[in-house]
């Protein structure tokens, strides 16, 4: 991916856990890892700027379990030489979704660790978007980011 306007540009990655749990409680899949584009001013790098993409993924919940999904903040994972990441701040946004049973979830961007309770019993599959966001005032150097956000099911 070429840098917006000669700035920071990178990827959005997922990595999806799935606990030992009973009866293979839930499969995370990955279908869109996402895109990261820097703002005008040069001070955020995220999933929801200038035309970058969000990470999705699935979540197939089995009949057995009402399993939780916890949802980490990001780590930067790859950033340019030059950058300078002492006043970085790293956040995560997400929304959960499915036609029936769930009533879905969503968390506005936090740096902090989040939960939702399935509550479900029975075979459902979920639809989750996730978008990560760097802020720091400091600015980007240019090259290539890319940010983790870890997603696990567990009992």
């Amino acid at each position: 991916m070429r840098p917006l306007n000669g700035l920071g540009a990178g990827a959005l990655a997922l990595l999806a856990v799935l606990a030992p749990l009973p009866a293979l409680a839930c499969t995370l899949n990955v279908t869109s890892s996402g895109t990261l584009r820097n703002s005008l001013d040069n001070t955020v790098l995220g999933s929801q700027v200038n035309g970058s993409t969000p990470a999705t993924m699935t979540i197939l919940l089995s009949l057995l379990e009402g399993p939780t999904i916890t949802v980490s903040p990001p780590t930067v994972v790859q950033s340019p030489g030059g950058y300078n990441a002492g006043l970085e701040t790293r956040e995560v946004s997400y929304s959960a979704a499915s036609l029936g049973l769930f009533p879905g979830a969503s968390q506005a961007y936090t740096n902090s660790s989040t939960s939702f309770s399935t509550g479900v019993l029975g075979l459902v599959t979920l639809t989750m978007t996730l978008h990560n966001r760097l802020t720091n005032p400091s600015g980007f150097a240019p090259g290539t980011y890319t940010t983790r956000t870890l997603v696990t099911c567990h009992p």
